[in-house]
């Protein structure tokens, strides 16, 4: 069993006869001896599922009043999941994947299940949880959320070159205008490798990070494996525990660099829809059990995930719109870095 917390937050328990080393990564930097129950419990292996009294619906997923179970895939990936005390604080989840979910653990059992579930429970005690990078200096925080691949890592990375804190590059939280750090394992490939991060590995973790990007070439970019470190060992990265929020800079790809400032509704509507798409699967589970009971909680949990961001983001931030070419390389850091120490 391995038990963990965030902030003082909340807190989750991982029962399994062995952690994938992948996952294991992930959440280095928040293991904890826990003294109290945890918001939720994940049990990896074969389980017996409890369908009694269900609705089933499309012949796959079976509902009851705080309960959830179905069978699913993604690409090569297959697993088998049972959720029981939906609705409640205290949250059970058992889980079974086949040898490639378990081979690729920080995608299928964390990026689809942990990582929701922490997102779940944070939401639901009034935080927000965006999909962004950040990093701050003099405890002035910048937050810049993307999608994947529009340089959200990069961009930290460039910045902690530069002497900025680290507070996550994945994940950030946020509470009444002040971030949390989140720093689960940086996923390195090779479009977010700078060279500041290069330099500092051995030559075969080089030639590790060349195979990988080969391998997605390959498969048609269907296999994609992260070289994933903590960073709070990387060399050259001081992660703090928490800034205040001074300017948001929502990232995206465009031909040319650009900032504009930009009204504070599309941006956090960007935000919001963003939540949504890096939360499958249980998007269409939470969907689908709110099919069954609409007036329950999880049937307004977007809405509440949106007045959330709406409050949290209160206070003197300030907002942009920035377009980073796909060579995003260090000539286009500097013409970034000298915005954000101009407009703040």
């Amino acid at each position: 069993m391995r038990c963990y917390s965030i902030h003082d937050i909340i807190t989750f328990q991982i029962l399994s006869g062995t952690i994938p080393k992948r996952m294991e990564i992930e959440y280095a930097n928040f293991q904890t001896n826990l003294r109290n129950p945890p918001d939720f419990t994940l049990e990896l292996g074969k389980f017996k599922p409890s369908n009694e009294d269900c609705q089933v619906i499309d012949h796959t997923y079976y509902i009851k009043k705080n309960y959830f179970y179905c069978k699913d895939s993604y690409k090569f990936g297959k697993w088998e999941i049972q959720i029981t005390g939906l609705e409640l604080d205290k949250t059970n989840v058992q889980l079974w994947t086949n040898s490639v979910g378990t081979f690729a653990a920080d995608m299928f059992i964390c990026m689809f299940f942990i990582d929701f579930l922490i997102r779940f429970k944070l939401e639901r005690k009034g935080y927000s949880v965006i999909h962004a990078s950040a990093m701050s200096k003099d405890n002035k925080g910048f937050l810049f959320p993307s999608q994947s691949g529009a340089g959200k890592t990069t961009t930290a990375l460039y910045l902690s070159d530069e002497g900025y804190d680290y507070l996550g590059d994945d994940f950030v939280i946020l509470h009444d205008g002040e971030l949390y750090s989140y720093p689960s394992a940086l996923n390195l490939f090779s479009y977010n490798l700078n060279p500041a991060i290069k330099k500092n590995l051995s030559m075969a973790e080089n030639i590790l990070l060349s195979v990988k990007n080969a391998l997605y070439i390959i498969t048609a970019r269907k296999i994609k494996i992260f070289t994933k470190m903590n960073p709070k060992i990387l060399p050259g990265l001081h992660v703090v525990d928490k800034a205040t929020l001074k300017a948001l800079y929502l990232l995206a790809q465009g031909d040319e660099f650009a900032v504009s400032e930009i009204n504070p509704v599309p941006v956090t509507n960007s935000i919001a829809i963003n939540q949504r798409m890096e939360s499958y699967p249980f998007f269409k589970y939470l969907l689908e059990y709110s099919y069954i009971f609409p007036d329950s909680s999880i049937a307004r949990h977007w809405e509440v995930c949106e007045k959330n961001l709406i409050e949290n983001l209160k206070g003197a931030v300030k907002y942009y719109n920035v377009r980073l070419p796909k060579k995003y390389n260090k000539d286009i850091f500097q013409k970034f870095k000298e915005v954000i120490e101009c407009m703040n």
